[in-house]
């Protein structure tokens, strides 16, 4: 699976191809390239709720999601839903100060990891 890690996007690259550009292509380079390892995407996750307000909780909620698909190529499963439920959470839950929550759920995250790997 490649991998794209911009400040506009973080995930699965989702281009079908990467052999040629179609002409309107929006993306001139390609940027795909090997996923981060988990410890590091739940690192930089954790660096994303100090702004995780506003514009920057959809940001936030972008990565965690992203994160989860991370988490289980990597079969780590239980760690994966506790994203899947952080960004539901905060998704719900805009108006809110969730940050405190996030840390909490973000903890979560790192404890359902599996440490035999």
């Amino acid at each position: 699976m490649m991998w794209v890690d911009q400040p506009s996007y973080f995930g699965p690259d989702r281009r079908r191809r990467a052999a040629s550009l179609r002409i309107r292509e929006r993306r001139r380079e390609n940027l795909a390239g090997h996923p981060p390892a988990l410890n590091v995407a739940l690192r930089q996750l954790r660096m994303q709720i100090i702004e995780a307000r506003g514009p920057g909780l959809d940001r936030f909620i972008e990565r965690a999601h992203s994160t989860s698909i991370l988490a289980q190529e990597n079969c780590e499963h239980d760690a994966a839903d506790a994203l899947s439920a952080l960004s539901v959470y905060a998704a719900r839950n805009r108006e809110l100060d969730v940050r405190p929550a996030l840390y909490q759920g973000l903890d979560r995250a790192h404890a359902a990891l599996n440490t035999y790997h």
